[in-house]
């Protein structure tokens, strides 16, 4: 991009811009920092979007270095098409060769963006995809792709949920799985791929495979809350262990506070290595208010999780959402107000800060719905954010492309841990909104971004396209 006005005339070189006043560069509209690369929107995936309750939701599989493959899955909505509404996609690029393409993994999936699946790279150039429905139907689909090849994949394995130890009151509604959330645990030999998904009483619960994902069965109960606690995961650097953020529930239902926990697969410990349940294979649980409090809420201060990542000592960072002064008011009048918030442990206590505005909420039945935020997991000192208002003043953005207030992403970085922050815009005077950015795992010298961009109305209706950049470190 060159930007450069004559301080003697009109002469302005600016990229689909022009001049607005003598010598004064205009605004350029849909600006993006880089080359930006559109997965969806073509035929046979007309629309996409997707959740932030699966993890991996976008990954990089490096198993052959000379031919990176980014690959990520999202949910179609196409209200024109029936043939392809509720399609889950799988979308992936050779991010040396830059060929990209798409793979239907299910037809007619569910038209809804909770139901996109989570990946993850075994390591033998195979990819494992799992997905639920969202809460709607009892079983779980696996499936695998052929060697370094997102274009072919096995038939799907079906785990099939059943009420374990028959929990008191519980109905099959309550036990239909939500979200997919594939890691690992153990080393060696006894490595162990898991499962994380909302099932047994609207509860964390897990799946196991002892054979890389090739089987499933039923592994237990992580914790236990009276509504539904929302929960996001990461895998420690070795991969043995498990960490997560926890909510006590639902925002609308509940005045959220922030929590972190670990496993093994075995035990639940809270982040400075205490026991709190030394078997987790039972239904006997902890609540989330066991876990270690990292955020205090209450009635004006209401959080939601938004990321967890490792940092470079192998201690975890995470992001979350704080819906300001909602007190008194009845849902769908509050969300006005949202703020970001970043905390990271440092082995033996937690700092947080507040560290840019989050603008209003994503639209008006989900008063704590935000644009989200992704912190880079080879660099917990940058992050992006998704807001319609300047991340330092709170000022809305309104675009110089209609006038209209946007959410846009924005790239920050911090030199002092998380209390300072600097924001670079990577969109700006957009005709659309930009929202819930991705930055998958890559160790190489480029960073991929990846996020929504279109009109995003409710869960199951939006018009939105999957978008990104690759960028230089």
């Amino acid at each position: 991009m060159i930007r450069r006005a004559h301080s003697l005339g009109l002469l302005c070189l600016v990229a689909l811009g022009g001049c607005s006043q003598e010598g004064v560069p205009s605004p350029e509209i849909n600006y993006v920092k880089g080359d930006l690369i559109q997965f969806s929107g073509g035929a046979g995936t007309p629309t996409a979007g997707w959740c932030w309750f699966q993890d991996e939701r976008a990954i990089v599989d490096a198993s052959n270095p000379d031919n990176p493959m980014l690959m990520f899955t999202g949910i179609s909505i196409a209200k024109d098409n029936a043939a392809e509404n509720g399609d889950l996609d799988l979308y992936w690029r050779n991010l040396a060769s830059g060929e990209t393409g798409s793979y239907e993994l299910y037809d007619q999936f569910d038209a809804d963006d909770h139901a996109v699946a989570a990946l993850w790279p075994r390591g033998d150039g195979r990819t494992v995809a799992m997905f639920t429905r969202h809460g709607t139907q009892m079983d779980t689909y696996s499936r695998i792709s052929d060697p370094h090849n997102p274009a072919q994949w096995q038939e799907a394995f079906i785990y099939t949920a059943v009420n374990v130890g028959d929990p008191e009151g519980v109905s099959s509604r309550r036990i239909k799985p939500s979200y997919s959330n594939l890691m690992t645990v153990g080393e060696g030999e006894n490595r162990r791929l898991l499962n994380f998904t909302r099932s047994i009483d609207w509860n964390p619960n897990f799946l196991i495979s002892a054979d890389m994902g090739e089987t499933w069965k039923y592994g237990g109960r992580l914790i236990k809350s009276e509504g539904r606690p929302y929960l996001q995961y990461t895998n420690s650097g070795d991969g043995s262990k498990v960490h997560f953020v926890s909510t006590d529930q639902h925002p609308r239902n509940f005045d959220n506070s922030i929590y972190h926990g670990v496993s093994d697969g075995k035990t639940l410990s809270n982040s400075t290595g205490d026991i709190l349940d030394a078997d987790i294979s039972d239904q006997v649980a902890v609540d989330p208010t066991a876990l270690t409090l990292v955020y205090q809420g209450d009635a004006d201060n209401v959080a939601w999780s938004t990321d967890i990542e490792m940092d470079a000592a192998d201690n975890p960072v995470i992001t979350f959402s704080v819906q300001k002064g909602g007190a008194g008011l009845p849902q769908g009048e509050g969300g006005e107000d949202h703020r970001y918030h970043y905390a990271r442990f440092d082995g033996v206590s937690w700092s947080q800060y507040e560290i840019a505005y989050a603008g209003t909420r994503l639209y008006s039945r989900e008063d704590d719905y935000t644009g989200l935020m992704a912190i880079d997991p080879e660099n917990v000192n940058r992050l992006v954010i998704s807001t319609d208002a300047d991340p330092d003043t709170g000022a809305p953005l309104i675009s110089a492309a209609d006038g209209k207030r946007h959410y846009e992403i924005y790239e920050g970085i911090t030199q002092d841990g998380g209390k300072n922050w600097e924001w670079t815009a990577l969109t700006s005077n957009s005709d659309e909104d930009n929202i819930r950015p991705i930055i998958p795992s890559w160790q190489s010298d480029k960073r991929v971004v990846l996020w929504m961009r279109g009109t995003y109305l409710t869960y199951k209706n939006y018009d939105t396209q999957l978008v990104g950049i690759v960028e230089n470190r």
